[in-house]
């Protein structure tokens, strides 16, 4: 491969040298007149455009094209804009900060975007919002424009104090797509794609594109991450935090990342991925492996996002799935991973070999399944080596809470190893056999501590009197025996021993419970001196 190549598919709308034709949105022109060129101000390029806001009435800025823009479904505008004085605007659901699509100055449409309690304000300033002009507006006058076709875009908001000095209100370059982050590219030679990569070109003041840049404490992500974007890539980064930025006016899957080509690898090494904003986000970040490139994951940690999809290839090891939506398993390898308190409705991860999940952790969200098995498991015999469930039922049934909810529609079977054993969940046609032995160990002695052979040994489940084991100690005082360990059981075990020669003993018994480690005694037997 070559060196490691970063692009987007970014067009500019309002281009830097772009500096006719602005003026205010009716009804809301009680800003001053846009200064059309601003090079003081500039954040991209070497202009901008701004305005007075001595007023505590709604201002805007708009530029009308002399011919329309038609998005692509699933584009957005980009708008770079802000408020210098972030104390003085009002807060989002007052539409402190705006951004408008315009036929004309008269026929308009605006969403809210931010105010002084949405981030970056009240600290910062400059931020680039992405708008779906599809999606619900909140602010119209005359004929709102419809669709994706549209002549000009514009910013605006209100303050809850006026700012009677400078020109505060910014706006700077204005650019549409689908907001892509391509990469590809990259090898030992030339160098690995990284995240810093990207980051370098995108922060430039020539582009400024808004899709990876850097920040305090790492990096702010939005839009579609594409690696491997229509050629292979080799991505390998490690030890980085990667916030996804709050995307009000977006779709669902905008921010997402696509790793794409067969002979793509990427390693992710100590990668953080953050929601910023859960609950007020329309997109958290999703991830899908669309070709079964390779893909390595080690001790990442992704947070508040919604889903991912892997395939065959993929590994993901010591990593953690912090309230994410479902992780779809695709084939994929998963060890001493964990998934704590899912979002999905159903279950943690979708699985069609739950052999490839090892020495996982899952912590019930409390009303969730852990796993579900699809109806590629049908027939399948698996080894489920070392999982531990917290939280979820302790019984089968179907509360909706089981440890593992077997959808496949058929018969499916579980060889546990070292794993908390867990409870099933059966779906229509489906039904699940669980084996998991584990060892019943009962070693006999004598006052002096010597092994005492042949004592017949027993154990009994203390609900039922059901007989778990029947039988004699070996020479060195031990029977064993196993059992298929479903949730803790209370026992209570008996030892006899027939006379030999002279000797006699009392009959011996004692309690206990069999965990999932199994169970193991020792127990004394006392010579009877008076027979």
């Amino acid at each position: 491969m070559a060196a490691p190549s970063y692009t987007t598919d970014l067009i500019d709308l309002i281009a830097d040298s772009d500096t006719t034709a602005w003026g205010e949105l009716v009804t809301m022109a009680s800003g001053g007149a846009p200064d059309e060129a601003d090079t003081e101000s500039a954040l991209q390029g070497t202009n901008s455009v701004s305005q007075i806001t001595n007023t505590t009435s709604l201002f805007s800025m708009c530029r009308i094209l002399g011919s329309p823009v038609t998005l692509n479904t699933g584009d957005v505008f980009l708008v770079w804009h802000c408020h210098s004085v972030a104390t003085a605007l009002l807060n989002y659901a007052s539409g402190g900060l705006r951004l408008f699509i315009a036929n004309t100055l008269t026929d308009w449409k605006g969403w809210s975007v931010g105010g002084n309690d949405v981030a970056p304000y009240p600290y910062g300033n400059w931020i680039n919002n992405p708008i779906d002009p599809t999606i619900a507006y909140e602010y119209s006058n005359g004929t709102a424009p419809t669709g994706l076709t549209f002549y000009g875009v514009g910013s605006g908001g209100i303050l809850s104090q006026v700012v009677a000095r400078g020109q505060p209100h910014k706006v700077d370059i204005i650019r549409y797509g689908r907001a892509e982050a391509r990469i590809n590219g990259g090898d030992i030679t030339n160098g690995y794609a990284t995240f810093d990569g990207f980051a370098t070109l995108n922060d430039a003041t020539s582009a400024r594109w808004g899709l990876i840049q850097t920040t305090t404490g790492g990096y702010l992500w939005k839009g579609l991450l594409t690696l491997g974007y229509s050629s292979m890539v080799d991505f390998r980064d490690s030890n980085k935090t990667i916030f996804v930025q709050d995307t009000r006016k977006v779709y669902l899957a905008f921010n997402k990342i696509e790793i794409r080509q067969t002979g793509s690898r990427v390693d992710w090494t100590g990668i953080n991925f953050t929601c910023l904003s859960p609950s007020t986000t329309a997109s958290k970040g999703a991830l899908e492996v669309i070709d079964d490139a390779d893909v390595n994951f080690d001790t990442c940690v992704f947070t508040d996002m919604n889903t991912f999809i892997f395939k065959a290839n993929s590994t993901i090891q010591d990593s953690t799935f912090r309230r994410c939506d479902l992780v779809t398993q695709g084939s994929a390898v998963f060890t001493s991973c964990t998934f704590t308190n899912t979002t999905n409705s159903v279950k943690a991860i979708l699985s069609d070999n739950p052999q490839n999940i090892s020495n996982c952790t899952f912590v019930s969200s409390g009303t969730k399944h852990a796993i579900e098995l699809t109806s590629a498991c049908v027939g399948g015999t698996y080894t489920f080596t070392s999982n531990t469930f917290t939280g979820y039922a302790s019984s089968n049934g179907s509360t909706g809470n089981e440890a593992i909810y077997n959808n496949s529609g058929g018969l499916v079977t579980l060889n546990i190893i070292s794993s908390t054993s867990p409870s099933i969940r059966n779906g229509s046609g489906a039904s699940t056999i669980v084996n998991n032995a584990v060892s019943l160990t009962i070693k006999v002695v004598d006052k002096n501590n010597s092994s005492v052979e042949n004592a017949q040994t027993a154990i009994y489940r203390t609900s039922d009197d059901l007989q778990l084991m029947n039988g004699d100690t070996n020479a060195s005082g031990v029977a064993t025996s196993s059992f298929n360990y479903i949730s803790d059981t209370a026992i209570y075990v008996r030892i006899r021993k027939s006379s030999t020669g002279t000797t006699k003993y009392y009959p011996a018994s004692t309690v206990g419970t069999i965990t999932s480690v199994g169970y193991s005694a020792t127990i004394t037997l006392i010579e009877d001196t008076t027979a």
